[in-house]
């Protein structure tokens, strides 16, 4: 399978989730894409990394140790130069009371990971990026 190239001008995204091999997998997707893929373990390591560097799109797991991604995104939203940054939640959490509050933070959708494949994820987020 051939790699897209990346450039300076490839979409930045930040991965926050603390399994490795989810880590690798979505990352080697988002890669052979053509995108550049930040990955943070927790919630803690994506707040800084959303705050320091470049990102364009977030997906971020809800349930992570140090700090979970629904208090990450509320953090982010509080932060006038990280509050525009697009992110989708991708968890094993069903609760349909914490989907609705990330909805509220702006999450463009709350997806399960057991129900999509990689390359449908990478379809979605390729999607926001090119939408007005």
């Amino acid at each position: 399978m051939d790699n897209k190239p990346q450039s300076p001008q490839s979409p930045v995204i930040l991965l926050v989730e603390d399994d490795p091999l989810l880590i690798k997998m979505y990352s080697t997707k988002f890669l052979r894409e053509g995108f550049i893929v930040k990955n943070a373990g927790d919630g803690e390591e994506g707040l800084r990394v959303a705050t320091e560097e470049k990102v364009d799109f977030m997906i971020v797991d809800v349930m992570m140790p140090k700090m979970s991604g629904s208090d990450m995104l509320v953090k982010l939203r509080q932060n006038p130069k990280t509050a525009g940054i697009p992110a989708i939640v991708l968890t094993n959490l069903t609760q349909q009371d914490e989907a609705a509050k990330l909805k509220t933070l702006g999450v463009k959708e709350y997806l399960i990971k057991a129900d999509l494949t990689p390359s449908e994820v990478v379809n979605k987020v390729k999607a926001y990026l090119q939408a007005p």
